[in-house]
């Protein structure tokens, strides 16, 4: 036989025997061999694929204290992967599930690639790091929160709150008072349904101060990442990018193949401050307008400027790549913001470019205002409306790029 027929017949064989393998196993039985062979946890791809959650999760998987963006950093990875396929079959949502799927890229991830990206942000420690240290909220009693916490929440979420991974609860220690007062007034209201369970009323005789104080208490329970391979810098400074961690020994449990396609959406430089989004395949630049300015109009959130800087030098006999530029703004908020620094007068308007690169390829492209929220040190009210801006400026973008809107 040749070198060819031989590589041919083996792994026919293979495939032959596996069938034969298989034929009588159970599904639990399908799900272990599956495990078994799954190849090493890729965290460098797990890194690429994160850059695209930075813009609303910040750099270091932080989180935001406004309570709008939750910490990533060191959560199990069995819950990662668990609620990134809820966001992806549509069980969970909110407002800002299209941009976290079209660009944060989800909706495109395969198994591999949630394993990945999960096993990053679990492998995140920010436990030394002052600048990432949780504030807990004004006027609340930790110790009738930790009371009320041994009473009603030891049993599912541990005694240190640190999730079960056999009830399939999350890590309540590590997290933002902030964002856990939010998601639990979405279980009060049956926006979101605790325990999966439309029928559950486990919130409904609390009060709001009640509440604060149970999260108050979880704040001081210190959080221990579930891997920990490396950890954030202690010095203030302006974050770098880390050093790449030592992947797992073993695999973690999902599903094999990767597709490691992280071209269509980027964030540039290591300080990650713009964000750059393809237009889909088919997506006119008219398209494109035309969504953008009515995803604006649906946010409340002013056109107060276009500079079409390609049709003017064109006007003028100069030829160049396609490039217009949009200007929003929010009069209120913006004055809200300026009036406690002036600087952030430099800031305004929010914009966004449509541009076109060397190839023809056409991209949407903003600055990302997380860098400037996570370094500011803003009062409450100005990190939501910081917060909530940068949200809306990704709408925007969003919109632009997919049509919808």
């Amino acid at each position: 036989m040749s070198p060819g027929s031989i590589r041919i017949f083996f792994l026919f064989s293979l495939l032959f025997f596996a069938s034969l393998a298989t034929a009588g196993e159970t599904p639990a039985d399908k799900k272990d061999n599956a495990e078994a062979s799954l190849p090493p946890v890729d965290l460098k791809h797990g890194l690429e694929l994160y850059k695209k959650c930075a813009l609303c999760h910040g750099q270091y998987a932080q989180g935001t204290q406004g309570g709008f963006f939750p910490r990533l950093a060191g959560m199990p990875i069995h819950y990662l992967i668990s609620q990134m396929e809820k966001y992806r079959d549509g069980s969970r949502s909110n407002a800002y599930s299209v941009p976290m799927l079209v660009v944060g890229g989800m909706k495109e991830m395969t198994p591999k690639d949630l394993n990945d990206i999960a096993s990053y942000m679990a492998s995140i420690d920010l436990s030394k790091h002052l600048d990432f240290s949780l504030l807990p909220m004004p006027g609340v009693d930790a110790k009738k929160g930790k009371k009320l916490f041994k009473d009603d929440c030891k049993s599912c979420h541990a005694k240190k709150a640190n999730g079960k991974e056999k009830k399939k609860t999350p890590p309540l220690s590590g997290q933002h008072s902030m964002y856990l007062m939010r998601e639990t007034n979405f279980f009060k209201s049956k926006d979101r349904h605790h325990d999966n369970d439309p029928e559950d009323e486990t919130f409904i005789d609390y009060s709001q101060q009640e509440l604060k104080d149970i999260f108050a208490y979880i704040s001081t329970i210190p959080f221990a990442p579930e891997k920990g391979y490396f950890t954030a810098p202690d010095a203030p400074e302006a974050p770098k990018a880390p050093s790449m961690p030592k992947a797992p020994i073993t695999p973690v449990k999902v599903a094999v193949e990767s597709s490691g396609n992280t071209e269509s959406v980027k964030i540039e430089t290591v300080q990650q401050t713009v964000l750059k989004m393809a237009l889909k395949k088919g997506m006119s630049v008219e398209d494109s307008v035309e969504a953008m300015l009515s995803k604006a109009t649906e946010k409340n959130m002013k056109n107060v400027g276009r500079q079409q800087v390609s049709k003017e030098l064109k006007a003028r006999g100069i030829d160049g790549p396609y490039l217009d530029i949009f200007q929003f703004c929010n009069p209120e908020d913006a004055i809200k913001m300026v009036k406690f620094n002036t600087i952030f007068a430099a800031y305004m308007p929010c914009r966004i470019a449509l541009v076109e690169d060397s190839t023809g390829k056409m991209w949407l492209e903003m600055l990302n205002l997380d860098m400037l929220i996570n370094s500011a040190s803003l009062p409450a009210e100005l990190e939501s409306i910081a917060i909530e801006t940068n949200g809306v400026m990704l709408d925007i973008l969003t919109a632009g790029a997919t049509g919808e809107f």
